[in-house]
């Protein structure tokens, strides 16, 4: 025995020095890198096999920094909110009353669904002056599989 180790072994009890050996075997564990780590038990997923889904697993992914998550999250989010931008720039192209007004997203959706309760009121209209055109000619009138599809409930 060296004389550090017998300086040691005078300083901290049997309990404390493998409560110390311990923690210095975990605190190594930590800082190897992630190849080499022991793997840890995982938490089930909905995609583990013998789940009630039935899904296959799913590919694990690597563990990315706070930073990679951080831009991933912004980058998802940036690209939600241009989606949303496309959906209502495609709406003011479609419903007439938009487009020469401001068009606030509150406006926009407001409008679109003015336009649809007017294009689904046309449309019933329609149908009914078919049914009472058929009637006029003597034709029995079409069974209509989508009546009642189209009324709103808004």
């Amino acid at each position: 025995m060296s004389k550090d180790e017998k300086t040691n072994k005078d300083l901290f009890s049997p309990a404390e020095h493998n409560l110390f050996e311990s923690f210095l075997n975990k605190f190594e564990r930590q800082l190897e890198p992630p190849s080499t780590k022991k793997a840890t038990k995982k938490r089930a997923t909905p995609y583990e096999k013998g789940t009630k889904t039935g899904r296959a697993r799913k590919a694990p992914h690597e563990l990315l920094s706070e930073e990679q998550k951080k831009a991933n999250h912004i980058a998802s989010e940036q690209k939600r909110r241009a989606n949303i931008r496309i959906g209502f720039e495609q709406l003011v192209h479609v419903v007439p009353a938009l487009d020469t007004t401001h068009r606030s997203e509150a406006i926009i959706l407001q409008k679109s669904v003015e336009y649809i309760k007017r294009l689904i009121d046309d449309k019933n209209k329609l149908k009914d002056k078919v049914r009472q055109l058929q009637l006029t000619l003597g034709e029995t009138p079409d069974p209509d599989s989508s009546e009642g599809e189209l009324d709103y409930p808004f």
